[in-house]
């Protein structure tokens, strides 16, 4: 941490000192070069930092959209429940509830979404050979019995 400050204080004397013996070069004194270049290096870095927090700003906002639009392919093809059994695609959000108005009688529709869980199996064999092995194991044991 006192590094860093002593390495930024250090930039700024030496920026300022440039500058001053720069601007001296030119007819102007140190002091009125040297308070100079402090001020454009204040001013400097002042742009530098709100051109850095515009551009991360423009970042998170492009992110932002392009994750609104992955999230807008979240959807159900729900039927409403009035008479006429309207079939319409409605976004999901997991986090909140889910409604939306009906296209053709105009009623708030809530949607419900209920986990289920299954077992996940491995699919078996279907080969002819799978099965004559199958077949002589099963075979094989009634024999002992």
């Amino acid at each position: 941490m006192v590094k860093k400050v002593i390495a930024q204080l250090s930039l700024l004397v030496f920026g300022t000192i440039l500058i001053s013996v720069l601007l001296k070069q030119v007819g102007i004194n140190y002091l009125a070069g040297g308070l100079f270049g402090l001020a454009i290096q204040f001013v400097g870095f002042y742009a530098f930092k709100s051109a850095l927090q515009t551009y991360a700003a423009l970042q998170n906002k492009k992110l932002e959209n392009e994750r609104l639009k992955e999230f807008s392919y979240q959807g159900l093809s729900v039927t409403c429940p009035c008479f006429k059994q309207i079939k319409e695609f409605v976004p999901i959000r997991l986090n909140a509830p889910n409604y939306y108005k009906c296209s053709d009688c105009k009623k708030t529709i809530g949607v419900y979404i209920t986990p289920e869980t299954a077992i996940v199996t491995e699919p078996q064999e279907s080969s002819l050979e799978a099965v004559n092995n199958i077949l002589a194991k099963s075979l094989i044991d009634v024999d002992k019995k």
